[in-house]
Parts: C-alpha cells; sequence; structure tokens
C-alpha cells in the first residue's frame, strides 16, 4: 500500500530559509528535536538525517532529483522518519555527523546524508547522491530501499555497525589533547615546545605552495585566509621574505581569478580548479568578512594601494548585496538562479556588447577573458586573463589587480546595472552571531588600518544590532531571523564576538569594548571550559545533549572557535593583566601541541595565537590627551603600519604631558619617549626581539 504524498510537511512555520526551501517537499520531513525521534522509536524505524544549507547548490541537486521525487518521498515516509538539518543553525549537530562522515569515508561536505537508529547512532554516510546509481555513486533511492529491508530482516547487522562508528567516534574526540607532552623532543635550550610547530607550519605550506597560481595543494582551492595571516605573522617575526610572496601570490592570483565578481564585487566561496577560474558560486558572509582581513593585512604589509582597494571593493558588495535594512549582515547569497549554477554571474561577448557597445565590449571582453566558446558551459566567468593574453602564463605581474582600470570602472557599473535585470539568487536573510561578528572584526580593522570611519560607524551599526537582538541578560544567542531570536550560543558565537570587541576597541579606543569583551571571556569560560582535557567545547556545558559533546581544533573555511578564543583570551589577558585568562590559553595550547606538530597547516590560526604569546605583544603607551592633533597623527601612523601584536594603550592615572609621547612597550620593558611620526617612523624600523615564555 502506497503511503499519502504530503503537500507540506513538519518544516512548515520554521525560519530556517534552508528548512523552508523544503517545506513543501512530499517528503514528510521534521526538523531536529524530539518529535521525529520519538516517531523513529514509537514507529521502530530508523532515522534519515539531510543536513545542508540553503545557498548550496547540490543540495538543491539533490532537493530536486530526490526529495520532490513521490517514488523516493513515498519510501522515506513508509520506512523512515526524514529528519532536515540547517548545518548554519545547527553546527553542533552537523559537526558531530560530518565527524562520522570524514571518519568512514575519508571525505565530507553537504549535502551530509546519514542514516540513524532511533537513539541518533550513525550506521551509514555519505553527501551527495543521485537518485538513481550513476557517476560511480549508489543511487539514493537503492540505499534507502537495501536499509529498509536490512532494517526488517537483519536489524541486529545495522545497530552493531551503529554501536562501532558511536564507539570510534568517542575515543576519536577523546584522543586529540590526550597526548600531553610526554612524546615531544626536549625544546633547544632557551626554546618552548612552541617553537617547532612555529616552523613547522611554514616549512609544511612552503612545500605545498602552488608556485604558478598561489593557493596550497591542488583542486580544489579555499582562501585558507588563516594560513595568510600566520604567513604575515611569520615573515613579520623573522624575516622571511619567502612567506610575503606566498600571500601576495596567492591573494593576487584569488583576485584576478573567477573567484572573485568583477562585475558586482567579493569572493566566491571556493575555486574548483587550481588557477582559482571555475567557483562554486556560493558568497557567503564569512568569506568576506575573512578576505577582508587578508587584504588589509597585506596592504599594511607591502603599501601598496591596490590591496586596499580590494578592501573597499568587498565593503562595496556587501553593503550592496547582503546587509540588512537594520544595519546586520545577512549570511549568504546562493549558488544558482533559475535552477543553473552561476546563471547570474556569466556572460557572452555579444551580451558585453550589448551593454558596452562593440568597441567597449571588445576591450572589456579581451582583459576578462569572456571568448564565444566561454569557460563555463559555454559562457565565461570574468576573470583578469595573465598580461599577454595567455591563460597558461605563469605567475601574473603586480599590476595585474589594477589592470580592470583600463576598461573604466563607468563599464563595470553598466554591466552590474544590466546584469540586476536577471533573475537575481537567492539570499540567505537570516542573521548569524558569529559570521556578523567576524564582519565587525573586519570591517574594524579596515576603519583603523586606512583611517576611514565609515568601515568602523559600519561596523558599529552592526555590533548594535547583535547587542539589541542577540546578546540577552549576559547570554549570546545564534540566529535572528523574521523577528525570532533561537538557538542559544555556540563557542563561535562568543569568541568570535570578543574578537569583534576587541578590533572596535583598537578602532576606537573606547574601553568600554575591552570591559565587553572581559564579560563575554569570563562566560565563555564558565560555559564552554574543559576542565579534563582543557580546550573549549561548541556547545554550553547544558546544552542538548549529542552523541559526543563536540570540539574543533581544526580551522576550516573560518579559524576553529578553539583558536579564536584562546587568541581572545591571550588579547583581554594581557590588555588587563589577568593572568588568569593567559593560563587558560596557555593550557589549551599545550594540550594541542601533538596535533599542531602532527597537522600544524590546519591550526593556523591557533599558531599565529602562539606568535602574538611567544613573540611578545606589543604595548604602544600612550600620555597625553586622545584629541591632539599630534597624538592623533602618531596613532593614525601606528595605526598604518603593519603591527599584528601592538595595541595602543592610554596611560592611566598620569598627568597629561606638554607634548603627546609615546613608548614601545614589550613584556613590561619600554623603549625611550617619542613625541612625533618621524620618530616613531624610525623606532619601528627596529624589530621587537621575541622573548619566549620558559
Amino acid at each position: 500500500m502506497t503511503t499519502p504524498i504530503r503537500t507540506s510537511n513538519h518544516l512548515a512555520g520554521q525560519k530556517s530559509p534552508y528548512l523552508l526551501q523544503h517545506a513543501q517537499n512530499p517528503v514528510d520531513w521534521y526538523p531536529w528535536g524530539d518529535e521525529a525521534f520519538l516517531k523513529a522509536r514509537s514507529e521502530d524505524k530508523p532515522v534519515f538525517l539531510s543536513i545542508g544549507y540553503s545557498t548550496c547548490h547540490w543540495c538543491h541537486v539533490m532537493a530536486r532529483e530526490s526529495f520532490m521525487d513521490e517514488k523516493v518521498a513515498d519510501l522515506l515516509n513508509r520506512a523512515f522518519v526524514a529528519v532536515k538539518v540547517d548545518r548554519e543553525e545547527r553546527p553542533d549537530v552537523d559537526h558531530v555527523y560530518m565527524n562520522v562522515c570524514q571518519m568512514l569515508t575519508g571525505s565530507g561536505g553537504w549535502p551530509l546524508t546519514v542514516l540513524l537508529t532511533p537513539d541518533k547512532k550513525p550506521f551509514f554516510t555519505g553527501t551527495y547522491f543521485p537518485k538513481d546509481s550513476r557517476f560511480g555513486l549508489p543511487g539514493l533511492y537503492d540505499i534507502l530501499d537495501v536499509i529498509a529491508s536490512t532494517w526488517s530482516s537483519d536489524r541486529s547487522a545495522l545497530e552493531e555497525q551503529a554501536d562501532r562508528v558511536y564507539a570510534a567516534l568517542k575515543s576519536a574526540g577523546e584522543s586529540l589533547t590526550s597526548q600531553g607532552l610526554h612524546d615531544l623532543p626536549k625544546p633547544a635550550p632557551g626554546g618552548t615546545p612552541f617553537e617547532a610547530v612555529i616552523d613547522k607550519a611554514y616549512r609544511d605550506l612552503s612545500q605545498s605552495f602552488d608556485q604558478d597560481n598561489g593557493g596550497f595543494g591542488s583542486a580544489p582551492k579555499f582562501p585558507s585566509v588563516h594560513t595568510l595571516t600566520f604567513l604575515l605573522r611569520y615573515w613579520k617575526r623573522t624575516g622571511q621574505k619567502r612567506a610575503l610572496q606566498m600571500v601576495e601570490e596567492t591573494l593576487r592570483h584569488a583576485y584576478a581569478g573567477g573567484i572573485y565578481d568583477h562585475v558586482g564585487f567579493g569572493f566566491f566561496r571556493y575555486a574548483t580548479d587550481t588557477k582559482w577560474l571555475v567557483p562554486h558560486f556560493e558568497k557567503m558572509l564569512y568569506d568576506q568578512a575573512m578576505m577582508m582581513i587578508a587584504f588589509t593585512d597585506l596592504g599594511l604589509a607591502t603599501k601598496k594601494d591596490a590591496y586596499r582597494d580590494v578592501v573597499y571593493e568587498i565593503a562595496t558588495f556587501l553593503e550592496n548585496e547582503m546587509k540588512s535594512p537594520e544595519g546586520a549582515f545577512w549570511s549568504a547569497v546562493d549558488a544558482e538562479s533559475e535552477g543553473e549554477e552561476g546563471k547570474f554571474y556569466v556572460w557572452t561577448p555579444d551580451e558585453v556588447a550589448e551593454v558596452l557597445g562593440p568597441k567597449e565590449g571588445k576591450a572589456y571582453c579581451q582583459v576578462y577573458g569572456i571568448t564565444a566558446e566561454g569557460n563555463f558551459h559555454g559562457k565565461s566567468i570574468p576573470n583578469l586573463v595573465p598580461a599577454g593574453g595567455r591563460p597558461d602564463a605563469p605567475a601574473r605581474t603586480e599590476v595585474d589587480i589594477g589592470r580592470g582600470g583600463a576598461v573604466s570602472d563607468k563599464n563595470r557599473r553598466k554591466l552590474y546595472a544590466a546584469r540586476s535585470l536577471r533573475v537575481h539568487p537567492g539570499v540567505d536573510d537570516k542573521v548569524l552571531t558569529s559570521w556578523n561578528a567576524l564582519a565587525i572584526a573586519a570591517l574594524a580593522r579596515a576603519g583603523r588600518a586606512f583611517n576611514d570611519p565609515a568601515f568602523t560607524d559600519t561596523a558599529s551599526e552592526c555590533l548594535s544590532f547583535l547587542e539589541r537582538n542577540l546578546v540577552k541578560d549576559g547570554e549570546v544567542y545564534a540566529r535572528f531571523r523574521d523577528d525570532e531570536v533561537a538557538y542559544r550560543g555556540y563557542l563561535d558565537d562568543y569568541a568570535f564576538l570578543i574578537w569583534a570587541y576587541l578590533e572596535m576597541r583598537e578602532a576606537t579606543l573606547d574601553t568600554r569594548y575591552l570591559t565587553r569583551a572581559l564579560e563575554l571571556s569570563l562566560r565563555m569560560v564558565e560555559l564552554f571550559w574543559d576542565d579534563e582535557a582543557h580546550g573549549f567545547f561548541v556547545t554550553a556545558k547544558d546544552a542538548e545533549e549529542l552523541l559526543v559533546r563536540p570540539k574543533e581544533f581544526w580551522d576550516g573555511a573560518i579559524p576553529s572557535g578553539n583558536s579564536v578564543a584562546v587568541t581572545d583570551l591571550l588579547r583581554v589577558g594581557h590588555l588587563l593583566e589577568r593572568d588568569d585568562l593567559v593560563e587558560i590559553a596557555y593550557a589549551a595550547m599545550e594540550a594541542l601541541i601533538p596535533a599542531m606538530r602532527r597537522e600544524a597547516v590546519g591550526l593556523c590560526h591557533l599558531i599565529s595565537a602562539v606568535l602574538y604569546a611567544e613573540g611578545g605583544a606589543q604595548d604602544v603607551v600612550a600620555t597625553g590627551r586622545k584629541d591632539d592633533p599630534n597624538m592623533q597623527a602618531m596613532i593614525s601612523y601606528i595605526n598604518s603600519v603593519f603591527l599584528p601584536h601592538a595595541q595602543v594603550v592610554f596611560a592611566e592615572g598620569l598627568s597629561a604631558p606638554e607634548r603627546p609621547t609615546l613608548r614601545i612597550c614589550q613584556r613590561k620593558t619600554c623603549g625611550p619617549p617619542l613625541t612625533s611620526v618621524d620618530a616613531l617612523q624610525k623606532a619601528l624600523l627596529v624589530p621587537p626581539k621575541p622573548q619566549l615564555r620558559s
């Protein structure tokens, strides 16, 4: 007997754009929660868990092929309880089952497909499956049919598999920080165990660097900004020019490639090829924030205006495409429109000529590689073709980032206006605390670096939204949409918001931001710190109990919550002389030394924190009035120099001297008084000496 197909399901009424995309599927989806698992237990059915996000191309493909198909829906509704999860709202659930997928298959991604027992133990997992077997992949219908049959005839085999996976999952979570320090070689005299991991990260990145195209390893290529910011700090610490070169080459090629939207600005999520040409076309808020940080730091390090200009372009995209009327930022722009990935973004020469005219259109197409044969399904993704027009040319030149000016911004604006008449990709308009906090940190850093209050004002507006809507009685919440606040904050929400407060403090020198950073730091430690194995959990101590309480140490598209939390505690502890916070940060770093030694590249943001701690943070101690023009000129100069470990601190309780004075201090030892920009320039030519903690 065939189960009647529903015209709506239990996702109706949810706020997540991703869940709402599936609310009219014939599959009787449930959101993650007690109702679904009570139904699975009472009806004695396995659970079909599908995890994704609203702007994911392959999630859309699987939905069209399978979840809108009545045959698949009938089988799911008869033999399973189907559960949908938005990974951006429930990173804790996603983390647990993505770890299972990577453990069992060696890879992961979205959509994530997991089969569970009614007590949430997984026994089968994968990512995208076509409806019918093809591409060397088993078809979803066949998989479900076999599992439904096995559940009825030989359930013990599936339950035994689930128990084995659960045991392995628990063991993996317990082993990461359990090795301690006993298996490490002794450090060199005067050194620390951290010295080896700093150099290992640099060596590993150097060995995997793509000399021709920038980036690390082969396709697919992600920007991985945390590796780039580490390399800039390593260059600043050691003077190793190759570290700076790797950052420049990577960002230059990424910007010149199709992973960057040369018409509307902003970065797509990643490139599917080694040359950064063909992206997956999602635009994520976190990528804009991280790339803004990378180009800001590179602009400071090199003093090249072209890198600063990229920061302004990203900010323009955020303002035009991702900013809510209330001043916060939406989460993402979809990969596809009209059912086709990238359709909104690609061009033919005729389409360009229709907008710009034959002469200007030809010039634009030559610069941006738009050809009759195309580079993406018969059309072209605009990209800055290497000088000479040879797609196989080696490294692009230093001026490539500015070459688009040859066809004028006026022409770009014309193309942007014409493109805006196309059917737009969807926008995931939920506001996530963690990703907005990253944007605040990036904007505040850019405002300070480029002495532009417009950046800082935008950051302040966004921060005010979070404080009004997502911070309540000292508790942080994760998501806002359609006037609904939901989900108690995860580690990332706390850690990234503290980061935002610290960057706002640096940009404005307003001590209120530091006070808020301290309050959240203490609450973060209370809720997430692991007293036994050290490090921070993803979820708060009184959060929903999952199969395991997840931890995330490895950097992904964004730095891990643990890495950011450690950096936060080091900075807050240093600025407020809170040794208790610094000791917690060191406990986390020391617990992860074995992991850093094994896979240093995957922990680059944490190793940047090590550089901050071990290299000795610098204080630029100011005495005098903040509004004095000479003081403002000196602080502006400090902000315009790449000093990743420095912060300006106004001396408290001292009478203002006749002339504004700065002193550069490290490890509580201060240099001579400096009373002019010229004196500052000379003093900063001498790099600080690292003083390592014994």
